[in-house]
């Protein structure tokens, strides 16, 4: 007789079980030959075989179903429709022409929002709304007011995002007993029938120019070098740096050689500077702890 490796399929704590197509094969073929005998013939060009075969694979193609079923509940493996089912789990519904991607990187957010009470969790709960793209939170605990925010209370930044949500997010992950402050005040339904005002601001945006001079050798192509510096520039500075983060402006000459690709070698930067937060600063850039710094421009000066 032939060792059998079939099992029942299961689940238990990790995961789901499922025998393979040769498994299932194995097992056909045992149970064919305790009807008709072990010393029926079953070669793979045998009628016979090849009907087992086929029953097989209707199984395992069952087995494929089943695990695409099992997936669909994991929100790492769900995708369209089945994804669209687990995001309202999250309080979350899919955005016009979202993709499963986008739409699954904010459901893992909101799924952190779940943690205990804390500044990580607010912000998380806070990124997760669309449209929100640099948030900050302070917390002063003490007794007297600190860098204008009033004792025990909570401040947050957030820029941009709906009002509303952002609101709702802060009262759901709030540690209690901290009230909240900023130049926004939204109600937020507290889950009994009132209505508990939130507050939160919105960061000053401190929007600098960018001036770059750079000394040109062979094969320098001024229009696609100036393009790739405008666009790494606009990048860091709106995309990647956060609420009251500094710029030391030293730093950004390997951004910009990085940034020109093939043509890094066809010029030397020798002078870059920023102007619009404290005149022509060539050294840092320091915003103040709520604001945010902002590119606005930039100019690219070539001397052959």
């Amino acid at each position: 007789m032939i060792a059998i490796a079939y099992f029942a399929p299961y689940i238990d704590t990790t995961g789901l079980h499922l025998p393979t197509y040769k498994d299932r094969l194995e097992d056909l073929i045992s149970a064919y030959r305790s009807i008709f005998g072990a010393e029926a013939e079953l070669s793979p060009e045998v009628p016979d075989y090849q009907l087992l075969s086929v029953f097989a694979r209707a199984l395992d193609d069952a087995s494929s179903l089943a695990v695409s079923l099992y997936n669909s509940r994991n929100p790492a493996y769900a995708s369209g429709g089945a994804l669209d089912l687990l995001l309202p789990q999250y309080g979350l519904t899919r955005e016009a022409g979202e993709s499963d991607a986008s739409a699954r990187g904010r459901m893992f957010l909101a799924l952190s929002q779940r943690g205990a009470f804390s500044t990580e969790a607010m912000e998380a709960a806070i990124r997760s709304i669309p449209g929100v793209t640099h948030v900050l939170i302070r917390v002063n605990s003490g007794d007297a007011a600190e860098d204008g925010i009033p004792a025990h209370t909570l401040a947050a930044y957030v820029n941009n995002g709906n009002a509303g949500k952002i609101a709702e997010a802060i009262f759901r992950k709030k540690p209690p007993g901290i009230g909240t402050w900023g130049s926004l005040t939204r109600q937020v339904d507290d889950g009994r029938g009132n209505t508990v005002p939130i507050s939160f601001s919105r960061p000053t945006l401190v929007v600098v120019y960018g001036t770059a001079t750079v000394r040109a050798y062979d094969g320098f192509d001024e229009a696609a070098v100036k393009e790739a510096m405008s666009s790494a520039l606009t990048e860091y500075f709106n995309r990647e740096l956060e609420i009251g983060e500094a710029v030391t402006v030293p730093r950004l000459y390997g951004l910009l050689y990085q940034a020109a690709g093939n043509y890094a070698s066809s010029f030397a930067i020798t002078d870059l500077y920023f102007s619009g937060i404290s005149g022509m600063e060539r050294e840092k850039l320091v915003p103040d702890w709520n604001a945010k710094l902002v590119l606005n421009g930039f100019t690219l000066t070539v001397n052959q």
